[in-house]
């Protein structure tokens, strides 16, 4: 696997094993507005190369948007810049556009906007560090 890629298949893979209280959440229904009315934080849990990952989702209430924060925790690569082509396929029929920030060398910010009042806006925050291996210590 490639490093500028690694990021990218690291959120293919949460998108495809996450689970909420042993239910799997697919991406359409992951960004519909109705997932967060009750405005409870949500841990998730999915599998990574073969190991457990624990994932932090909260909706963010800004006063012109509506965001969903998915912290993850995974080494950063340190390349020049990393590539989401298998994000902007998945997005592409959900939100409109894609943007990646990395404010210092330990975290990188994918945010994906839509126009859709149905949906939110997504944000995932990833993070260079060691897994979390209790979902209680999150």
């Amino acid at each position: 696997m490639s490093d500028v890629v690694a990021l990218d298949l690291f959120i293919q893979d949460f998108v495809t094993t996450n689970k909420v209280m042993n239910f799997h959440g697919s991406w359409k229904s992951i960004v519909n507005r109705r997932f967060h009315d009750d405005c409870l934080l949500k841990v998730f849990e999915f599998q990574s190369g073969g190991s457990v990952y624990y994932a932090i989702g909260r909706h963010v209430a800004l006063p012109d948007s509506d965001w969903f924060r998915i912290e993850l925790t995974r080494a950063i690569p340190a390349v020049e810049e990393h590539r989401f082509d298998c994000l902007r396929m998945m997005h592409a029929g959900t939100h409109t556009g894609l943007s990646v920030e990395s404010p210092n060398p330990t975290t990188v910010l994918v945010k994906l906007t839509t126009r859709n009042p149905g949906l939110v806006n997504v944000v995932f925050v990833i993070r260079d560090g060691l897994a979390v291996e209790n979902p209680f210590l999150v």
